[in-house]
């Protein structure tokens, strides 16, 4: 899995979002993390990317550094066509406010000593967009909007809110400064099941009502499937398969996609579903091998191969190369389920065959 390329990128001018060979790395000791590395990607206005993995794979890292939050170590983040690793300080401060983010967890995200009012107003008090009596009007417009009264709740602060209503709280005061841009940091995890589905259909409705394109980051397959129109999913800091979510869900190529999907919490009758068309897969294909390799030190060649029960000889010694293998369905995977082998995995087996000979 775990491999590069950038096949998976689509026409640039229609992108809001495009996304370059990204890298972040943060130093640890002499050492460095290796969080994100060389991840391509885009989204399109209107359009929801769900990224998803399990914890330690950097997609939280990922959807961050298009905040500029960090800096990426190298590679591009266009937005609208601008690369804001390019930006001063200034500018890109400009810029954030059309892209705002909701973090995992509300509470702390809200700051506990301000009343929801004060926590509203904040960013139009802040940039001086329209007067006191105006930017109230807009927040309780916004809160409205979340289904929460404005004379209820304004008085009050963040600790006398559940979960949920600091949620609801969070995604108002994004909504604030008509960003163009969302990214959603695990927004439900923290949430009870039933909390979670409002959630995800308060962000839905938002999404169609103010014309927002999101960035959703889940570890949750079955959250990302009823949110996303298309699906990356990440492993050690690479992407491993990228498809839109009909075509992710019902035929997963990447052994780890494949993984993901058995642990996730969608029936086994769904599960069922998702077998791809071709040869028949074992129980073995599904199951991972070992812990997770470090981010210090990843293994070579394929990230996932210490893990993966089809990896052979080519799997260290090549990184697997983002390809498409059905319309609009990429892998990078020498050896995907239902789909032929790589061009490198061929040219490995031939010269070990000719070796032989």
């Amino acid at each position: 899995m775990a491999g590069s390329g950038t096949a998976q990128l689509r026409d640039p001018a229609a992108a809001l979002v495009r996304v370059e060979n990204l890298v972040v790395e943060f130093p640890a000791g002499s050492r460095r993390v290796h969080a994100v590395s060389d991840v391509s990607f885009d989204v399109f206005p209107g359009e929801t990317l769900g990224i998803v993995g399990e914890s330690g794979c950097g997609k939280s890292t990922t959807g961050r550094a298009l905040l500029q939050l960090p800096r990426p170590t190298s590679g591009k983040v266009l937005f609208e066509g601008k690369d804001l690793t390019s930006l001063s300080r200034e500018e890109m401060r400009q810029h954030r406010t059309k892209i705002q983010i909701i973090f995992q967890d509300p509470v702390s995200s809200l700051y506990p000593r301000r009343t929801i009012a004060q926590l509203m107003v904040e960013p139009l008090d802040i940039w001086k967009i329209g007067t006191p009596e105006e930017r109230l009007e807009r927040a309780k417009a916004m809160l409205t909007e979340v289904s929460l009264d404005f004379e209820t709740v304004s008085w009050r602060k963040p600790y006398e809110f559940s979960i949920g209503q600091c949620q609801r709280i969070s995604i108002a005061r994004a909504l604030m400064l008509n960003p163009r841009l969302i990214i959603c940091d695990e927004p439900v995890s923290a949430l009870d099941v039933s909390v979670q589905a409002q959630i995800l259909n308060l962000l839905e409705d938002m999404k169609r009502r103010y014309g927002l394109t999101l960035v959703f980051i889940s570890h949750d397959l079955a959250v990302v499937k009823h949110v996303s129109d298309r699906v990356a999913v990440m492993f050690l800091g690479k992407l491993c398969e990228v498809a839109d979510s009909t075509s992710l869900y019902a035929q997963p190529s990447h052994p780890y996609t494949r993984a993901l999907l058995m642990a996730s919490v969608i029936s086994s009758r769904a599960v069922a579903r998702t077998e791809p068309s071709g040869p028949e897969v074992s129980r073995k294909d599904l199951e991972t091998q070992s812990e997770l390799p470090s981010s210090i030190t990843p293994p070579s060649g394929c990230r996932y191969r210490t893990r993966c029960p089809r990896a052979e000889a080519v799997c260290a010694a090549r990184e697997p190369i983002m390809r498409e293998i059905r319309p609009n369905h990429f892998v990078a995977c020498h050896f995907p389920i239902g789909a032929p082998p790589s061009n490198e995995s061929l040219a490995t087996n031939t010269n070990g065959d000719a070796n032989a000979r």
